[in-house]
């Protein structure tokens, strides 16, 4: 009779890489996030029959190739051997999405780590079909990473409007998180949608934002002393005063719930998201909710 594992192996951090140069930055997150959880690291690159190819420039002939496979795994293998983390190396073949959610699955991942294209003519910063299915199909947090890393997240932003899949989201990011300082942002749709601070608002609202606010958090009541460090409550329109405090605050780290969520957060993983990953200067981590 087999005795159980009294010490089971810590559930991995995926990272979901296209090998091209913006995909660098998501892979220098994972290493950042896996060092500081001490879990080891999945690297999953998916051989894509349709793909554009620019991962190495190899042409279509050639991408599903097996020496293109050999050299996938040749590049993630440079790349992460000084990473200081345990790491799993993977290369598949087929749609991307699909093999993220099975590697995700089959490995019983935390979370995913992916990266975001860039139109080479337009400049910009582009959520791509990948990110959206796996959002919308996986019940585990999926962070997008824009910027370079420089350590660990010293701050984010939980935005929430008070919701069951708000309070996932600050539930998740307390535990992925533990050393990141994270604000609790709520933006409420006035009548006149006038934007400002809560202290601003009339007496009425003021009282029953900071009511909505004292609830939320003792309905999460499973959070570490500390979380969340700072609570803001402002008014206006959301989409604009999210992307202001993320851009003042210089915050590195957007959190929210990835459906059922009101206002712009309802739209995240919609034709929205595309415009807040443009608009915000931040990496954006969505999280649906499901699995704890």
């Amino acid at each position: 009779m087999s005795t159980p594992n009294p010490h089971p192996p810590a559930a991995p951090i995926l990272l979901a890489t296209d090998l091209s140069a913006q995909g660098d930055r998501a892979l220098d997150r994972a290493v950042v996030l896996a060092r500081s959880l001490r879990v080891p690291l999945v690297a999953l690159h998916v051989l894509e029959p349709n793909a554009s190819g620019a991962a190495g420039g190899a042409p279509s002939w050639h991408r599903l190739s097996e020496d293109h496979r050999d050299w996938a795994r040749y590049r993630l293998a440079l790349d992460l051997q000084h990473a200081g983390v345990q790491s799993d190396i993977r290369v598949e073949s087929g749609d991307a999405a699909e093999q993220i959610l099975q590697t995700a699955q089959a490995s019983s991942c935390r979370m995913v780590v992916m990266g975001v294209g860039r139109s080479e003519s337009l400049g910009k910063l582009l959520l791509g079909s990948t990110v959206r299915k796996v959002v919308r199909q996986l019940a585990l947090p999926v962070l997008v990473v824009k910027n370079r890393p420089h350590g660990p997240y010293p701050s984010g932003i939980v935005a929430t409007d008070f919701s069951a899949d708000s309070a996932q989201a600050l539930r998740a990011a307390a535990s992925l998180l533990p050393d990141t300082a994270l604000t609790l942002f709520h933006a409420c749709e006035t009548v006149l949608g006038m934007p400002g601070d809560a202290a601003q608002a009339p007496e009425a609202l003021q009282r029953e934002l900071d009511d909505a606010m004292r609830r939320f958090l003792g309905d999460v009541n499973d959070l570490p002393a500390g979380v969340p460090a700072r609570r803001v409550v402002q008014y206006g329109e959301p989409e604009t005063l999210l992307s202001e405090y993320v851009f003042r605050a210089r915050c590195d780290l957007v959190v929210a719930g990835a459906r059922g969520m009101k206002g712009i957060m309802g739209a995240m993983v919609g034709s929205v998201a595309e415009r807040l990953l443009q608009a915000l200067p931040s990496d954006v981590m969505l999280v649906r909710a499901g699995r704890p």
